[in-house]
Formats: C-alpha cells, structure tokens, sequence
C-alpha cells in the first residue's frame, strides 16, 4: 500500500494544466518511485490510499494516473521501436561490410580490409546491445509501470485536520 498526503485536491493536478487533466509530475514521481523490481513481482503496492481532510473526486484522479502511466508506456513501446530499426539497419550494414570485406580481400591491402571488416563487426556488435540491452531495460521499465496503471484508489478523510481548526490550534 501506498499512502499520499494532500492538503487539497488541486495538490494532484499539474498547477499548469488549466482543464486539471495532467498529474503533477512530484506526485507521480513519488508514485513511479516504488516501482521496483522486487515490489512489482509481489504486488505489494496494488493500494494507493489519499489522506485528505477535503473531498477528492477519486474517478477523475484514477483517470489521470491511468493516462500518465499509459502516456509512458507508450513512449517505452515508441523507443522500442525505434531501437529494433536501428539494430536491423546496424546489422544490415554491417554483415554488408563484412561480406565486402571478404569480397575485396582478394584485391586490396590488408589494411582497408581491416578498417572494412572492423566497420561491419561494430555494426553487428551494436545491434546486438540495442536489442539485448537498451530494448531489455526499456521493457524492464515499462513491466514496473504495469501495477500503478492497475492501482486501487482509497481516499481517506483525515478528521484530525478538522478538529485542530474547530478548536483553534
């Protein structure tokens, strides 16, 4: 479970969206930040609990976290993408260079063909670690995202707030 403390409502919503349809990014970084491995395999955080001593309209939070979280899971799916072209032209250049290389081994100097077959061997080298590293990382990331797009919402009136102002202090 995950608490929250605002003061108002307002407190959720990014202070520069005038339609209050954007979550302020320190709340959602305090949310993003128990997004760790080890809590996303157990389900640990699957409550989100507001305290608050003023009403909240719970429905159209759930509805903002949800689309941050869905806004960032499309940009890990967008960069995914983008990192599989560039492995495939990566790869694609560099077995190019390679076979060139071998091609044109039997009529140049062995330098050229070293600088030929070292250029098509970096091509695969980088294409390997965009797919095996970059593209892992990033859906890593994106399966720690996956719990608060699900999140329970409670809100919690917190009456102590209430009775300190009655009485004064």
């Amino acid at each position: 479970m995950i608490q929250l403390h605002i003061e108002k409502e307002s407190d959720l919503y990014n202070s520069y969206d005038p339609s209050g349809m954007r979550i302020n990014e320190g709340v959602y970084h305090y949310l993003k930040s128990f997004c760790s491995p080890l809590d996303a395999s157990k389900h640990v955080h699957d409550t989100l609990q507001i305290v608050t001593d003023t009403p909240i309209d719970a429905d159209r939070f759930q509805k903002v976290l949800h689309d941050a979280v869905e806004k960032d899971i499309a940009e890990f799916d967008r960069q995914i993408a983008r990192n599989n072209r560039r492995a495939i032209w990566e790869c694609v250049f560099g077995v190019l260079f390679c076979a060139l290389g071998i091609m044109l081994s039997l009529y140049l100097d062995q330098l050229l063909l070293t600088i030929i077959s070292l250029l098509g061997t970096m091509g695969v080298k980088d294409a390997v670690t965009i797919v095996t590293t970059f593209n892992h990382d990033l859906k890593n990331l994106k399966k720690l995202l996956e719990p608060i797009r699900d999140i329970r919402l409670e809100v919690i009136r917190d009456k102590s707030d209430d009775n300190r102002r009655r009485s004064g202090q």
